[in-house]
């Protein structure tokens, strides 16, 4: 209940949180509704931006360019929790619980370019420019964390209530930058540009401060040539190459360096005690992905028609990995664990296509309209995994989960599981079978029952998973390849038409060929414990022979294997949707005139306003995390995307 009703059943007037309900503990399972009303989080922000620009031609042929930003941000986040917001007894933590932090960030950038454009023959064209830069950034905060305060009225950490704790933290980091570009182009028709990029940055050591990133790009408008003259349908046609390199960073300014610090308890005898807690990365480097793109633009029928099309592969080598697992008998170990703070290894391969239509459909005076479509398939595969690699970072097959498991040269976002047969209808239905779909029997001839690791007997109203080896024991040994979450084909399609003064523009996008594991079903139509349930389990088996279709498994708490990661909740994530419609007027000259301004235009406009789907959960759009080999996608109840009215008005006078 959201409300508290008194052994009359009168309303009390107070939220209803429990200090132990049901379900268990009221700082662990509390009223929501009660600590979005009661509680605060509020987030003050000031920020400055300034920006100063010189330009300076020193000769027609050059010119010196200097950039200097600055920027500014200070930012204080405040809580705090009430005691009639949660359920817990006075002495417990939680109890008018209040934090702050404050926080400041400032980052001075410096850009110092120097223009080359000589004046060549009519045939020739040449621009260069040389570039330097720096880049730093400041980051600076401390936090209170107090408990037990004296009252609700005050809610100010340093307000004398139990500190719980305090803590702070400074850092800087600095990046220096060069870039060296050269364009060269012959007659509209044959084009280059050549670029190299070396970037430095504090967060590396000694060794491998510098990053060395060129580029080179081709291209050849080849329906400026002569012999193609004669197709008049061919308005512009050009052939594109690219290849290139960029490097990334780890995201801490000190994670490369070694870290000591005291223990608890501290001391040995009389002696302080001092451990390592992060191991000094002297070699850590950049992580480097180097990328080759063959690409063609084509123009139709005077403008008509646009078609660009375009293949890539890119290979991302050293990958950096945060916090990654070491052996043990490396003898770095603190409070249980054994990994650096980042590790360069591996190849990871993106490759895939990239296709684009606009088609002018009407171009008269009063009406147009162009029609647009976009298909891309793209393949996410690691080559190689770094050393030491752990294939398999979860194996547990209990309720809920699902192994987790990398395999070089198959796509990330594949995802393993039971094969979900059903509900067993009766005890007497549950049998092993043998390779031949026979009851599996044992050397006495007796059947051999169906069992959950060899202990757990499977019984009427039970899941039913597939025995995959046929041995009679559900286990690890029977997970198979359930899915794989990448999209095989993601776009879009639109259109833009206007009538006189009237504008109407839409764009949908869409995903197709995925899976989504529906982890929102999996936590509401398992009945194993405490929690709410969805209306899917009126569905649910109840006794001895029932055999409905769609019927879910027996209500049983904290039973073993009822609700195996399995295909039970594998949905396809299909969808097409409304992204944007637009509704434009732009209000005739003349009405203007007599308001006395010179223009006006309304608009309204309407955002993911309407999905297709055939998905049951909230949204089948889930972010995708192509560099870690164990993603795979599940959907837990995120917030979907907001769906956004804007009504706007351009008024000009």
């Amino acid at each position: 209940s959201i409300w508290e009703y008194d052994s009359q059943g009168n309303l009390t007037g107070e939220y209803f949180t429990p200090i132990q309900s049901y379900q268990g503990l009221g700082t662990k399972y509390f009223n929501p509704v009660a600590v979005g009303e009661l509680s605060s989080n509020d987030v003050n922000e000031n920020r400055v931006m300034n920006s100063f620009t010189l330009n300076y031609n020193i000769f027609p042929w050059m010119r010196f360019m200097e950039v200097v930003s600055f920027q500014y941000v200070n930012q204080k986040n405040s809580r705090f929790l009430p005691y009639n917001a949660i359920g817990a007894d006075w002495l417990n933590e939680k109890i008018n619980e209040s934090w702050e932090r404050n926080i400041t960030n400032t980052e001075i950038i410096t850009r110092t370019q120097l223009f080359f454009t000589p004046r060549l023959n009519e045939s020739h064209s040449l621009s260069a420019m040389i570039m330097g830069e720096t880049d730093q950034l400041g980051n600076e905060y401390s936090t209170l964390y107090g408990k037990n305060g004296p009252s609700t009225s005050i809610q100010d950490p340093a307000s004398n209530p139990v500190i719980r704790n305090l803590n702070s933290r400074q850092e800087e980091t600095h990046i220096l930058g060069t870039l060296a570009s050269l364009n060269y182009n012959y007659r509209d028709r044959y084009m280059t540009q050549m670029n190299i990029r070396a970037d430095a940055s504090s967060r590396f050591g000694r060794n491998n401060r510098w990053g060395i990133f060129p580029s080179i790009a081709v291209g050849w408008r080849f329906s400026e040539e002569s012999w193609l003259q004669g197709l008049t349908f061919l308005t512009d046609a050009k052939l594109r190459f690219s290849y290139g390199q960029a490097g990334k960073q780890p995201d801490g300014a000190y994670d490369r360096h070694a870290i000591f610090n005291t223990v608890d308890p501290n001391q040995y005898i009389n002696e302080p005690i001092v451990v390592p807690t992060q191991v000094q990365l002297a070699n850590l480097k950049w992580q480097t992905l180097t990328q080759s793109n063959l690409g063609i633009d084509l123009t139709l029928f005077g403008n008509r028609i646009d078609i660009t099309g375009e293949i890539y592969t890119k290979i991302t080598e050293d990958l950096l990995w945060e916090n990654y697992e070491i052996p043990k008998s490396s003898g770095v170990i603190f409070k249980g664990l054994t990994v650096l703070k980042w590790y360069n290894g591996g190849r990871l391969e993106n490759k895939g296509w990239e296709l684009f239509f606009r088609v002018t459909t009407l171009n008269r005076k009063d009406t147009k309209m162009n029609i647009n479509f976009n298909i891309s398939h793209n393949v996410n595969t690691f080559i190689e995994f770094p050393e030491n690699f752990n294939p398999e970072v979860e194996t547990s097959i209990g309720n809920g989960q699902y192994p987790r498991r990398a395999q070089a040269g198959q796509p990330i976002g594949s995802f393993y599981g039971f094969r979900y047969l059903g509900v067993w209808p009766s005890d007497e239905d549950v049998v092993a079978l043998n390779e031949n779909g026979d009851v599996l029997v044992d050397v006495s001839g007796n059947p051999v029952p169906l069992r959950y690791l060899g202990t757990y007997k499977f019984q009427g109203g039970d899941a039913n998973y597939q025995d995959i080896n046929c041995d009679g024991k559900i286990d690890l040994l029977d997970v198979v390849y359930l899915g794989d979450s990448n999209p095989e084909f993601i776009g879009g399609f639109g259109t833009n038409f206007s009538w006189k003064d009237i504008r109407i523009s839409c764009q949908f996008h869409y995903r197709l060929g995925f899976q989504i594991v529906n982890e929102i079903a999996l936590d509401t139509e398992g009945m194993l414990d405490r929690n709410n349930q969805s209306k899917a389990v009126l569905s649910r088996w109840r006794t001895q022979g029932q055999n409905e279709p769609g019927m879910l498994p027996r209500a049983f708490l904290d039973h073993p294997a009822n609700n195996l990661g399995s295909d039970r909740y594998v949905e396809n994530g299909d969808f097409l949707r409304l992204v944007n419609l637009t509704l434009s007027y732009n209000v005739p000259k003349e009405f203007c005139e007599k308001l006395h301004i010179r223009s006006l235009d309304i608009g309204i406009t309407m955002r993911r306003v309407v999905t297709f789907t055939r998905y049951s959960g909230q949204d089948p759009e889930i972010s995708q995390e192509i560099e870690d080999p164990f993603w795979f996608g599940t959907d837990q109840a995120r917030t979907p995307p907001p769906k956004a009215y804007t009504l706007s008005m351009a008024l000009g006078f």
